[in-house]
């Protein structure tokens, strides 16, 4: 038996982020979603105190096990919140809330498919922002067409949270359920 050394492997990494930073991302976007909409929103005392208790509850457990659960719990405390506590139904609010919550859902993705001390290439993050990308432009624009043929009622909300479902399960199913 002949010994063979092991061939030598080299690997070069591109430009990368910190996992802590995705992690920390996501927890930001997660909880800020229904704080901002809180914030933005009709609601007083106790009422508004209750839904920013709410947004930063969502926040922490975004931070303690992140994913898709807290992510998909903060898009719909905010959708909820923006249907009772807004003047307009939450229309207007919807239009910038909607990517917001959709990018705080991937950012979820990416940051439980991480460690905190690893690193990801942004090249990999690249390839599933344009796929993101198009779904936001695309939310705003149907969000914005449903508002204008609307009036800007909560049927509006309504067309354009189901665009925006449809949307990301379309781009969802085509990834493969990886981030």
């Amino acid at each position: 038996m002949t010994h063979r050394p092991l061939p030598r492997v080299e690997v070069e990494l591109g430009r990368t982020v910190p996992g802590s930073a995705l992690h920390a991302a996501a927890v930001l976007v997660t909880g800020g979603t229904p704080l901002l909409a809180a914030l933005g929103s009709s609601a007083t005392g106790e009422f508004l105190a209750f839904w920013i208790l709410g947004a930063v509850a969502i926040g922490g457990w975004a931070a303690w096990r992140p994913g898709h659960p807290p992510a998909l719990t903060g898009a719909a405390t905010t959708a909820l919140l923006l249907a009772v506590a807004s003047a307009d139904g939450g229309v207007s609010a919807a239009l910038w809330l909607a990517p917001l919550a959709y990018l705080g859902i991937r950012l979820s993705t990416w940051a439980a498919a991480t460690g905190l001390t690893t690193r990801v290439e942004v090249a990999a993050l690249a390839r599933s922002a344009r796929a993101d990308g198009v779904v936001v432009v695309v939310t705003l624009l149907v969000g914005a067409v449903a508002s204008v043929l609307d009036g800007g009622s909560v049927t509006g909300l309504v067309i354009g949270a189901v665009a925006l479902l449809g949307l990301v399960l379309l781009v969802l199913r085509t990834q493969d359920g990886r981030p």
